[in-house]
């Protein structure tokens, strides 16, 4: 058999690398690759339509790495998540841990620092291959800021509480404002001008991700007509999940129930289309305090490439034989 790295092509990669990502999900039994709502949310974040946006979308894009088999299935993939360099993600199928090595080399000649030749991988504390490997090569794992994951099991239909005038409506609700879709949203990201975070075209964008549905963007609108609290919901069918991303509750009105009663009716809606658990990339203590239980954690390891290293372009291994 025979592997071969080739460059990624957005028609139609995307959609088959979101296929390769559901599909490998639980094959490990735990978790090792990312989930869909994160492939979307990489591509389609509002921070990639910021400034140059075909610069932005260009560098995302022209990071990532695929490997094929002889049947031209997709068995390992290498990417950044946000437009610039310096992080590195790797995703495999079972039995090609041995790519492991060629993923590392690609996402050294491509997604380092080019200021500080650093490169961060990200793994997860039970992936004992690819953790060998970046010992091996010289990495530092980091323990201060833990990766969690965390999930609720869908036993039942949870309650929605909510105080007398507040109601819980969708993006596909007639009456949807984008404006205030994306000044919740920016506020409650903390930043003090929501017009910088999420402008009203950069949200368009983002609505236009393939696996994004107006009827699981949530918000909590209040009797004067704002918006207070707001989250997307993902619905991966395969794997039976609704995956919260992101999450964020207006500053002047944390602590009162809204961030909770909108993830409740999102679960709901995930439920009622056949999700058995929901899940969120997040181990914040308001995720555990609403029911949800961290299950998995992954940690960064760092290393400054020394100066050949670090090389744009640097030549890697493009075919395998297995």
């Amino acid at each position: 058999m025979t592997v071969r790295f080739r460059t990624y092509h957005a028609e139609p990669d995307f959609l088959r690398i979101r296929d390769f990502l559901s599909e490998t999900y639980q094959a490990f039994g735990k978790p090792l690759n990312w989930r869909i709502e994160r492939w979307n949310w990489a591509r389609y974040h509002p921070l990639v339509f910021n400034g140059d946006v075909d610069s932005n979308i260009r560098l995302w894009e022209g990071a990532v790495g695929v490997w094929e088999n002889d049947a031209r299935e997709i068995v390992g993939v290498a990417n950044v998540e946000a437009p610039w360099y310096g992080e590195a993600y790797f995703h495999r199928r079972p039995g090609y841990d041995f790519l492991l090595g060629d993923m590392l080399d690609y996402a050294q000649a491509t997604m380092f620092d080019r200021e500080s030749r650093e490169l961060s991988v990200f793994a997860y504390d039970y992936d004992e291959p690819l953790q060998k490997l970046l010992r091996e090569r010289g990495y530092i794992q980091e323990t201060e800021h833990p990766q969690y994951d965390s999930e609720f099991a869908i036993d039942g239909l949870p309650e929605v509480v909510l105080p007398d005038g507040y109601v819980v409506r969708s993006m596909a609700d007639a009456g949807s404002s984008i404006p205030l879709r994306c000044k919740v949203q920016g506020l409650g990201f903390n930043h003090p001008d929501p017009a910088d975070w999420t402008t009203e075209a950069a949200y368009r964008q983002v609505q236009t991700a393939p696996d994004y549905r107006e009827a699981l963007d949530l918000y909590v609108e209040g009797p004067d007509g704002e918006y207070v609290s707001c989250c997307i919901v993902w619905y991966d069918a395969r794997n039976r999940m609704g995956i919260f991303e992101p999450v964020c509750t207006h500053p002047g009105f944390r602590r009162m129930g809204f961030g909770r009663a909108v993830m409740m009716v999102g679960i709901r809606r995930v439920a009622a289309l056949g999700a058995a658990t929901a899940q969120v990339g997040s181990g914040q203590p308001f995720y555990q305090a609403i029911g949800f239980e961290r299950n998995y954690v992954s940690y960064r390891w760092r290393k400054r490439l020394e100066e050949a290293e670090a090389q744009e372009g640097l030549a890697f291994s493009t075919q395998r034989m297995v």
